[in-house]
């Protein structure tokens, strides 16, 4: 081999080794590389899956809590009252029947300020009732609409109520002198609760009449609730000013129902009604006890215009074995109130009347219950004839929500 030939061997020696030094080294500089761009695929992989659950994990609560706002903010209620009713009206034949009430309703808190509510009932069209009796060969019963209102509270003390609506007015023991437990007006009510003060103004829509003026109602009430020593008692006033109903056929079915009716037929009186009401609550030992008075003068009848009703009530169905008792004595001369809308079951729903209630309640489990009231009453007292009236009453009650 000549030294040219021994030279060149030698390059391409030194040249082979430091191509594979180079090579060696750039492979372990992308072995790197890759190591490194792994770790931070991984990362982002892990980075992505921890976002997605987070994802899951925030759409779950947002999912749970609409649940439990729409829960919170709709609330629905319901009852039913099996009912064995005896009427023993002098001069006619002795009446016996079973009845039933179903009322299903809901109300829905549409933003802090608005509420909406509505309740279906059984019994037809009936202002004071929503019984249904159970005859007709099996036939269905009807489901007519018992409420449909808004609440609207203003401020802290007032509230706005639209609708057909829950009667807005203080009524000591619920006694049906003056409104049926049943009843429900229409219209616009203003409602005023603050430091021991309730009341209400309202406008209501009697008769809605094309060729004529409407039959309206125009009102208020103001009571005020004292603390003493542990006991309550609430005095207050109102005044109910009906308009156009006077001169008018009685309303709904034509009957007056112990109203004077002059001549045609027709409505003799308007009726501008004036409330005075006491109630004291008490407790007898450990059960809640009350005693009560309220007192009606119709201001625009020259004679038979006034009414009261005087009554106690002891102990509160609420839980099994719970009880009360009751008494009402209601005197209700023929124009001292508008008689479609008074108690539709004392003296067969007419005024010119007078009479005892006696109640009793007992509680066989929780909202569930037994009553029962008796009535016994007298029709016709401006008459020269009077007409004994009883009504026997038995309940099976149920609540639920």
């Amino acid at each position: 081999m000549n030294k040219k030939t021994l030279v060149a061997s030698m390059l391409l020696a030194m040249g082979g080794s430091a191509f594979a030094d180079t090579t060696k080294d750039e492979i372990a500089m992308l072995k790197e590389q890759l190591k490194m761009l792994t770790a931070k695929i991984e990362k982002l992989e892990l980075k992505t899956e921890t976002t997605e659950a987070e994802v899951k994990k925030v759409a779950a609560v947002k999912a749970e809590a609409k649940s439990e706002s729409w829960t919170n903010r709709i609330k629905f209620s319901g009852d039913l009252r099996d009912r064995f009713e005896y009427i023993d009206e002098r001069g006619k034949e002795v009446r016996t029947r079973n009845r039933v009430r179903f009322r299903l309703g809901a109300t829905a808190q549409v933003n802090d300020d608005l509420k909406v509510g509505f309740r279906l009932a059984s019994g037809g069209e009936d202002p004071t009732s929503t019984n249904q009796t159970l005859d007709g060969a099996f036939s269905s019963k009807g489901i007519q609409l018992d409420l449909a209102y808004f609440d609207y509270k203003l401020n802290d003390a007032l509230t706005l109520t639209g609708g057909k609506m829950k009667k807005p007015f203080y009524i000591p023991a619920k006694t049906p002198i003056l409104w049926d437990g049943d009843l429900n007006p229409e219209g616009f009510a203003l409602s005023y609760d603050k430091d021991g003060w309730t009341g209400a103004l309202v406008g209501f829509s009697v008769d809605e009449r094309k060729a004529d003026t409407d039959a309206l109602l125009f009102g208020g009430q103001m009571v005020k609730a004292f603390a003493l020593d542990g006991n309550t008692l609430s005095a207050g006033i109102g005044y109910y000013d009906y308009q156009k109903l006077q001169g008018s056929t009685p309303l709904f079915d034509g009957k007056s129902r112990g109203n004077t009716l002059d001549a045609n037929g027709r409505i003799a009186n308007d009726f501008n009604i004036v409330e005075g009401l006491v109630e004291y609550k008490t407790k007898l030992g450990a059960q809640p006890f009350s005693v009560f008075g309220t007192y009606y003068k119709n201001t625009e009848a020259d004679d038979l215009d006034t009414g009261f009703a005087l009554g106690l009530g002891l102990g509160k169905v609420k839980n099994a074995g719970s009880w009360s008792l009751g008494y009402t004595y209601m005197d209700i001369e023929a124009d001292a109130v508008y008689a479609l809308f008074n108690d539709s079951d004392f003296a067969g729903g007419e005024t010119d009347s007078k009479g005892h209630i006696l109640k009793a309640g007992y509680g066989l489990r929780k909202n569930m219950s037994l009553g029962m009231t008796y009535i016994s009453s007298e029709q016709d007292q401006s008459k020269t004839t009077q007409n004994d009236y009883d009504r026997l009453q038995m309940d099976l009650k149920i609540k639920f929500k």
